[in-house]
């Protein structure tokens, strides 16, 4: 995986990834580096407590989801949550914390029916949610009432979506997460910065759908929130790793 170039992701996700490299000029011999950085309106990196925190919004209360989280004017009617801020500004805050992506899974059906599954790798965040009610993780909001399936409390990973050439023949190259808004993903379209630990393909004649929105235990669409991004320590069963 590269990260998101200067000549491609936002402005201040490039200072943001400048800074992370080491970059930027160096401050002043005795004065502290901030503990706290603001990535622009809706993003806050805070060191000291090891988060990132994404203003967003409980975009889908109920029925079947894709997404946990996506970029505002995208997939609200599948995700959980969204967000004003483009993923590749989010994806620059969690450099920040000092962790490094890995990639998207990805899955594939060969013409006699059998798919192939490429798990997702990356170091693993913790992903909660700052409501009215409290913090709680962001996994508790959703359910499988059907089968009765038990939700992974943590199964986020640190994929990174990719970067790919722009369209149309126009030079350099974009952060796919940008234009599909994929923030945090459930099925696999393999541009997700955040991927679910499993991959699930989003053609319901490959996987039947099965997560769905928790609606009793979130409140309703249009509530303001926090998303709250952390580093997790490794779990059984979950591939990746902090890195």
């Amino acid at each position: 995986m590269r990260f998101p170039s200067r000549a491609t992701c936002t402005p201040i996700a490039a200072a943001a990834l400048a800074w992370s490299a080491g970059c930027v000029a160096p401050r002043e011999a005795g004065v502290p580096a901030a503990s706290t950085i603001v990535l622009g309106e809706g993003v806050t990196v805070d060191r000291a407590a090891h988060e990132v925190r994404v203003q967003a919004e409980v975009a889908c209360d109920r029925g079947f989801l894709e997404q946990a989280v996506c970029k505002s004017g995208t997939r609200e009617h599948e995700s959980l949550l969204a967000v004003d801020v483009p993923p590749s500004r989010i994806h620059a805050a969690i450099l920040l914390l000092g962790l490094e992506p890995g990639h998207p899974g990805e899955w594939r059906q060969a013409a006699d029916g059998a798919v192939t599954r490429t798990p997702p790798i990356g170091a693993r965040l913790e992903l909660t949610v700052r409501a009215p009610a409290g913090e709680v993780p962001l996994s508790r909001w959703v359910h499988d009432p059907a089968h009765g399936h038990a939700f992974p409390v943590q199964p986020w990973l640190f994929a990174g979506s990719r970067m790919v050439p722009n369209p149309r023949g126009a030079p350099g190259e974009r952060y796919l997460a940008d234009a599909s808004g994929s923030v945090a993903g459930i099925v696999t379209f393999g541009d997700e910065t955040i991927a679910f630990c499993e991959v699930i393909s989003d053609q319901t004649a490959v996987d039947s759908p099965e997560w769905q929105a928790n609606t009793a235990a979130m409140p309703p669409a249009g509530t303001p929130v926090v998303l709250v991004i952390r580093p997790a320590a490794p779990a059984a069963g979950i591939p990746g790793g902090p890195k």
